[in-house]
């Protein structure tokens, strides 16, 4: 049995193999004792004096053969024993090999069968799902390392098998190094896919908040009377602010669109996308500009007319007591209608300076072209005659 050159096909038959050899070992260790009791008792007759049923010396020749035998059977089984566990190792690792090639075709196959993604909620899932693979390769590289290390070692000692464990280390060393290359290149995809997918979601975002702007800037509601064109005013001041502010979110489409993979940057209707998003902006800003000259506009008229309204009442008064005044009998009562006269004089010379300024608003509106333009100039002809 010692002798046997069965050393087992696969490990699980080492296994047995190893189960039979420590019963083998205990069924010597139990005969160690019964043979060391039975030399003592032998050994006791090659001592006695007088008779003696045998030649002494034949007593401990036989007494040192079965010793020597019994020592030969436990390096026997000692070798055996060593040559079993080395066997075990040889399967143990060839097991483990076999394992982490199966967990690698199975990677692989997942890895071939993962599309990119073109839903942002498909691309996040895909991503969520490939950390978790990096994890568990990361912790599987630890463990094969561990391996391989082990299998280093057995082919180092040259004992049978050794050429087997060097070609399998060689093709798991080169199907791992695969694996990894395709972990990479699905990584850089989802990459791409993660870019592809943000540069979509920040132009969608961009067009809605252009097309709200737009809505807003493109508004006839010039406001009825001064304040509310003022609260208009005040608005539409902090709309061109935000609009300022959107011009750098624009602008940096254009080097989001050079990160892109160039199957995703040279599309037609990327290209287009993006130009239309700048001209967008540009029908915006263009529209805005002109909503604040429109209001500017709108706030001017209002103050015309109000100062056209402050012009007229005070021509109604002076006509009313121009109508009313008499010329007085009395010398004093002249001086004092003489002094309103002069006191009219200035106040005309400082109302002509008013209307004067009327008049070079409208001439500005109406050069301006604005929408109303004779409105406007009808109420200036009207001031100027009277």
């Amino acid at each position: 049995l010692l002798l046997s050159k069965d050393l087992g096909k696969h490990l699980l038959e080492v296994e047995d193999l190893l189960q039979k050899q420590a019963l083998l070992e205990a069924d010597i260790a139990a005969q160690s004792e019964r043979v060391q009791a039975l030399n003592a008792a032998a050994l006791k007759f090659s001592e006695l004096e007088g008779y003696q049923p045998c030649d002494p010396q034949i007593i401990c020749n036989r007494v040192t053969h079965v010793r020597t035998c019994l020592e030969e059977l436990g390096e026997l089984a000692a070798k055996r024993r060593a040559e079993l566990d080395e066997s075990r190792r040889l399967w143990t690792f060839l097991q483990e090999m076999e394992e982490a090639e199966a967990w690698m075709r199975e990677k692989e196959r997942v890895l071939a069968a993962k599309a990119r993604g073109r839903e942002p909620r498909g691309v996040l899932a895909l991503s969520s799902e490939h950390k978790a693979m990096l994890a568990e390769l990361g912790s599987r590289r630890a463990l094969l390392h561990q391996s391989l290390a082990r299998g280093e070692q057995l082919a180092a000692q040259k004992r049978p098998g050794a050429g087997r464990v060097q070609e399998k280390l060689r093709d798991v060393r080169l199907r791992w190094k695969k694996l990894e290359e395709a972990t990479g290149l699905h990584q850089q995809r989802l990459q791409e896919a993660l870019n592809f997918v943000q540069f979509n979601a920040e132009t969608d975002d961009l067009v809605a908040w252009l097309q709200d702007t737009y809505r807003l800037v493109s508004s006839d509601d010039f406001g009825h009377d001064d304040y509310s064109t003022q609260a208009l005013a005040r608005k539409h001041r902090a709309v061109l602010d935000e609009l300022e502010k959107h011009r750098a979110a624009v602008l940096a489409l254009r080097k989001q669109l050079a990160r892109l993979a160039p199957a995703q940057r040279q599309a037609v209707e990327v290209q287009i996308r993006v130009v239309e998003v700048e001209q967008l902006y540009g029908e915006v800003a263009e529209v805005a500009v002109l909503r604040r000259q429109w209001l500017q506009d709108a706030l001017a008229v209002y103050r015309m007319f109000a100062e056209v309204h402050a012009c007229e009442g005070w021509l109604d008064d002076k006509e009313q007591w121009l109508q009313k005044v008499e010329v007085p009998e009395e010398l004093d009562e002249v001086e004092v209608v003489q002094h309103r006269f002069e006191s009219l004089d200035q106040e005309m010379n400082s109302v002509m300076g008013r209307i004067l300024d009327v008049n070079q608003v409208v001439q500005q509106l109406v050069d301006g072209g604005h929408p109303s333009a004779q409105e406007v100039r009808a109420c200036q002809d009207h001031l100027n005659s009277r």
